[in-house]
């Protein structure tokens, strides 16, 4: 299961023994907003107890010399709670025309065991269980060190490290990553007649990024990847053997404005990225390149709209088929959940109208033993959305006429540790309607 699924079922049992319920305590406006706009003198944080200061103030968006007012304070609590180290962020200031921020935390449990127990891309059919051990915030630093395992279908093995802040006021950061994994392929062109067969991946990674603010990010990343199939037939892999090694360099940059990153109802995304895959050796050859924009634009205070539109793309000689972009496993179109498109290239868009049945608050349950849980956020959406998707081969058009899409609507759950349960309900463009059960935001 996904940390968002544990979470999930943890918050559900907590309720079922009777955790007593504290005082619901929604956001509120800020002493001394509604009749004036303050301007920031100062910023103090309180809490803090494992997380660097420094950590939190690089995410404020208010700074000395700023005016506050109601939207700017809450914009910027949303975007520290975003870090995900925290069960509950509070930032107030005192009433007057140059004030303090107090910027007031309550950490979340960063080390802990992780048991994984849940299912591969969505497929109920397909579970998967196991052990790892994840540090969020090593050294207070929100440093991100994982290592675990899964048995079961696709097994795998991954090591992760991520540091957000490497040299100083360079504000750079740096992700390291290795990984094992034996797969049952999902192509059904490499499948063709034959039986199914396994991929045996290695793989390594490693990204260098700059931060130039709160919102902007540029990456360059290299990694080298080992693959082999169980059933060496021609086509399967690029070379003949049966095994395809090669390495590859990419460039990417970001920019993110987001509200609340679990569950965005403010602010903009959008990513770009392109790789060459393939540098010399081996028989893989191709370019890559991606584009995700998303925008969520509120439409009162309780409604907001997000839109999305996405592509990947692929140019060259050599493209293998497990390198193929698929609808029906990470990406998904509701109306066709369980359905699998197949191609080389692949484009989407989605719009999602989100109105808050019940506004985020915040709930103190009492005789909590471990106070880092004690504090629980909570929220209840409901949702209408659309969604449309198309896949195509590299020597094809694609044919839009025909592109599965589908619509619904639903409720969406927030619970602590910005885990989101959702139930929807969707029909495809032909009126077949499906229940959907998953976890995480749509985008």
């Amino acid at each position: 299961m996904s940390r968002s699924a544990t979470v999930c079922f943890a918050v559900v049992l907590a309720a079922l023994l009777g955790a007593s319920r504290g005082v619901a305590q929604p956001v509120r406006d800020a002493p001394g907003l509604r009749d004036r706009a303050p301007v920031v003198s100062g910023i103090a944080i309180l809490g803090n107890k494992t997380t660097k200061s420094e950590i939190i103030l690089r995410e404020m968006t208010l700074h000395a010399g700023d005016s506050v007012t109601t939207d700017a304070l809450q914009y910027c609590q949303e975007r520290v709670y975003s870090l995900g180290l925290f069960n509950r962020v509070t930032i107030s200031c005192p009433p007057m025309d140059s004030t303090i921020l107090f910027v007031e935390v309550d950490e979340r449990w960063y080390l802990y065991p992780v048991p994984l127990l849940g299912t591969v891309e969505r497929d109920i059919r397909h579970w998967y269980y196991g052990l790892g051990v994840k540090h969020e915030n090593f050294r207070g630093w929100n440093e991100k060190i994982f290592a675990g395992f899964v048995l079961g279908y696709n097994p795998w093995v991954s090591l992760y490290y991520g540091n957000p802040w490497i040299f100083g006021s360079e504000q750079l950061f740096t992700e390291t990553s290795l990984g094992y994994q034996n797969s049952i392929n999902k192509s059904l062109v490499s499948k063709g007649e034959g039986p199914d067969f396994h991929e045996l991946r290695y793989s390594a990674a490693q990204t260098l990024g700059k931060r130039f603010d709160a919102f902007r990010t540029a990456v360059l990343e290299m990694g080298f990847s080992y693959v082999e199939v169980s059933e060496k037939r021609e086509g399967r892999t690029a070379a003949k053997d049966g095994i395809d090694r090669f390495a590859w360099v990419g460039i990417g940059a970001r920019h993110d404005t987001r509200n609340l990153r679990e569950y965005p109802t403010a602010g903009m995304f959008g990513s770009a990225s392109a790789r060459k895959k393939g540098l010399g050796f081996g028989e893989v050859d191709f370019v890559q390149g991606s584009i995700d924009t998303r925008i969520y634009t509120p439409v009162t205070t309780r409604l907001s709209l997000g839109v999305r539109a996405f592509a990947t793309l692929r140019s060259g000689p050599s493209i293998p088929n497990y390198e193929h972009v698929f609808f029906g496993y990470s990406e998904r179109i509701r109306g066709h959940f369980g359905e699998e498109l197949e191609g080389d290239n692949q484009a989407g868009a989605s719009a999602e109208l989100r109105f808050a049945l019940v506004p985020p608050f915040y709930l103190q349950v009492q005789g909590m033993p471990v106070r880092e849980f004690a504090t629980w956020k909570l929220a209840l959406y409901a949702a209408a959305f659309v969604d449309a998707g198309q896949v195509w081969d590299r020597h094809q058009r694609p044919d839009w006429r025909h592109s599965p899409r589908g619509a619904g609507v639903g409720l969406h759950f927030l619970f602590p540790y910005s885990a989101v349960l959702r139930v929807d309900r969707a029909w495809n463009e032909r009126g077949v309607g499906e229940w959907i059960i998953d976890i995480g935001t749509a985008f």
